[in-house]
């Protein structure tokens, strides 16, 4: 649901349905919904707008966030014989950046972005796998301050994963 106001300066509900910024890969059972986004830091509470379009950026503007919910199929539910340049051409149109984001020498999934991540597991569990080694057992209500560094979501469970998060955007250390 999102709240507003009417031409009168009374708090109202601006839209109370389901959002229409979904994208789905099909061949890794993953879905990306756009909740809310900016592009630059609010200068007042009208600011920002419901994704629009096919596709949905793996990151935020320069200076923005986005507000998304994230659902993560069991990973014993994907198919091993992926078609990898069907999945690449799918990613590249509905998640733009997320090519980008992927350094598959790190480990399946592994990637990164220029963003601090505010998350929190709804339903299901996950694991939260770091390049370092470190692999961390999250459940429904656990949350992660994700700050830029390579990670990647193993779903271990026979159950989906949903995941509600904040991205805000944010250099790194290594950035130019």
């Amino acid at each position: 649901m999102i709240t507003g106001f009417d031409d009168a300066g009374k708090s109202v509900v601006v839209d109370d349905g389901l959002s229409a910024s979904t994208v789905t890969i099909d061949q890794i059972k993953f879905a990306r919904t756009g909740i809310w986004q900016l592009d630059e830091p609010p200068t007042d509470t009208s600011a920002g707008s419901e994704p629009s379009g096919g596709s949905i950026p793996m990151t935020p503007a320069a200076g923005g966030m986005t507000f998304m919910i994230v659902e993560l199929a069991p990973d014993a539910s994907i198919s091993r014989e992926l078609d990898m340049a069907a999945l690449g051409q799918e990613m590249t149109s509905k998640v733009p950046g997320m090519m980008q984001a992927l350094d598959p020498s790190k480990g399946v999934g592994m990637h990164k972005t220029e963003t601090i991540d505010f998350i929190t597991v709804v339903s299901g569990e996950v694991f939260l796998k770091l390049d370092g080694g470190e692999e961390v057992h999250l459940k429904a209500g656990d949350l992660v301050v994700q700050r830029g560094t390579w990670h990647a979501w193993r779903n271990r469970s026979s159950e989906p994963c949903i995941l509600s998060a904040v991205m805000v955007s944010a250099k790194g250390p290594d950035s130019a």
